[in-house]
């Protein structure tokens, strides 16, 4: 066994300990295991939802997509800064609402909302489908830097049928209490990695950031600018507006809000969270580093840049942190995920049909829907091929369809109704699933139109229908639901 791979063990080891001695004897119910007993203070509130967005991805995908993209990279710190400005207002409003009213998920939140037992169910099923590919790309991305960082003693599969494992067992055991321990680790571990080697390489390399960034122009100066076209500045923008729109809509955001102490907590963690996410920036820098130092890479082979660098500049030692960083990055948010989705099923889809199910029944029912999602996404991961590229598209452009619904139910006077409302988002799922399955965009549509039109995110197209249906709906609908809600009344 080779010094790589037993730190990576003892790492993931110490980790399991510290997630099951966290939750031992706390969950005795299913909203201390989903939820922590809503008691979440600011910092583990900060890991938890920081977990979310750095993942494996920021060490892989995110450093190839700078080596490819350059500049263009740059969207993903731009729009978490941006949503930190909305999610300061937004996230308390959602806690203070789901403690009030004693919800679990993110389908109770919305069923409450909006009175509709039926818009609850709409989005566990939309939120389930699009948590189970992040949580695919989870175990695809841990599998490969193992694979990779164990010098080959553990294959991918391997990889992947081993932190499933261990994450199911830490995650069962525990719930959320253990997760935002390991979710604390993780995070010291991933920024003290990436702080070092976005700093360390371009030093070693060259002189200095300045002078990498001068010899990149130089070299391939297509990835410092925008292009006219394509991954332009009006895709940046539009996408920047899409993804900061929607940065808080997942189901797991949902839940860690759910369970944070107070408002304080969150607004906190708003606070805090443009600062964390210099974090990409260094990753950005190690994918340009490697431009110049690694330039043969190609395809899906540039994920693998930050891993051939340490590699080529350090001994096993090292790689091995890298590699229990790449794990610990992918087990948080797969937690944090196998959670969300035993918790929604359970609450708005068995609970309504046994709502005499006993307490502690329910935590062991959610728990059982959380094995169910483990299961699928461990086959997904071994056997999807363009299934999963078909899955990673229609992911984030499914939970975006809940946002018209969340903002106006934000309102004082909310005048959608539950019918405009489950009408908007059954149409912009509708769009992401078509666009998904055939490619169909605005530029496949309407190619004559300028480029300043067509390089519009299409996310961003269908979330402006979304919401024209909801409006429209709700104006058509709404004396029908007043003259319901009275006649309710009167009956009562």
């Amino acid at each position: 066994m080779n010094i790589s791979l037993m730190i990576m063990i003892a790492v993931v080891i110490f980790c399991m300990y510290t997630a099951i001695k966290a939750g031992k004897g706390k969950n005795d119910k299913l909203e201390e295991w989903a939820l922590g007993g809503r008691g979440m203070g600011a910092i583990i509130t900060f890991f938890l939802l920081a977990g979310e967005f750095f993942t494996a991805f920021t060490l892989t995908g995110l450093v190839g997509l700078a080596y490819n993209s350059g500049i263009a990279t740059l969207y993903i710190m731009s729009y978490i800064s941006i949503a930190c400005i909305i999610g300061y207002f937004l996230l308390p409003k959602i806690r203070h609402y789901s403690k009030e009213h004693n919800l679990i998920s993110q389908g109770d939140f919305f069923e409450k909302k909006y009175n509709s037992p039926f818009l609850g169910k709409l989005i566990t099923i939309v939120g389930a489908i699009a948590i189970i590919p992040t949580i695919v790309m989870a175990l695809k991305g841990m599998g490969l830097i193992v694979s990779v960082a164990s010098y080959g003693a553990i294959s991918s599969s391997a990889a992947i049928w081993f932190g499933s494992i261990i994450v199911l067992i830490y995650t069962l055991i525990s719930g959320l209490h253990g997760s935002s321990r390991v979710a604390i680790i993780k995070d010291i571990l991933m920024f003290g990695v990436l702080l070092f080697l976005g700093l360390y390489f371009p030093f070693h390399y060259y002189d200095g950031v300045g002078s990498m960034v001068k010899e990149v122009a130089e070299v391939k100066p297509q990835v410092l600018i925008f292009p006219d076209t394509g991954l332009s500045l009006v895709w940046y923008v539009s996408t920047v507006i899409l993804m900061c729109l929607g940065l808080y809509l997942w189901p797991n955001s949902f839940l860690s809000t759910f369970a944070a102490k107070n408002d304080k907590a969150l607004r906190k963690n708003t606070i805090l969270m443009p600062l964390y996410s210099l974090m990409q920036l260094f990753a950005c820098l190690v994918g340009l580093t490697a431009i110049l130092a690694i330039p043969t890479l190609s395809g899906a082979e540039s994920d693998l840049a930050l891993i051939k660098l340490v590699f080529e500049t350090f001994d096993p030692w090292f790689v091995g942190f890298i590699g229990a960083a790449g794990v610990l990055a992918s087990l948080v948010p797969c937690s944090v995920a196998l959670i969300t989705i035993g918790s929604m099923i359970a609450s708005n889809i068995y609970m309504p049909l046994k709502p005499d199910t006993s307490v502690r029944k329910q935590m062991n029912i959610a728990r059982l829907f959380a094995i169910a999602a483990a299961i699928i996404s461990i086959y997904t991961s071994l056997n999807s091929h363009g299934a999963i590229v078909f899955l990673q598209l229609i992911s984030y452009n499914f939970i975006m369809q809940l946002f018209p619904a969340l903002i106006f139910s934000l309102q004082k006077k909310n005048f959608v109704t539950k019918q405009g409302a489950i009408s908007g988002i059954v149409i912009g799922v509708s769009l992401a699933l078509y666009s998904a399955a055939t490619g169909t965009t605005a530029a496949t549509l309407f190619p004559n139109l300028p480029s300043f039109i067509l390089d519009i995110n299409n996310g961003l197209n269908m979330l402006i229908i979304n919401a024209i249906v909801t409006v429209v709906v709700s104006l058509v609908t709404q004396k029908s639901t007043e003259e319901s809600q009275s006649l309710e009344s009167g009956i009562i």
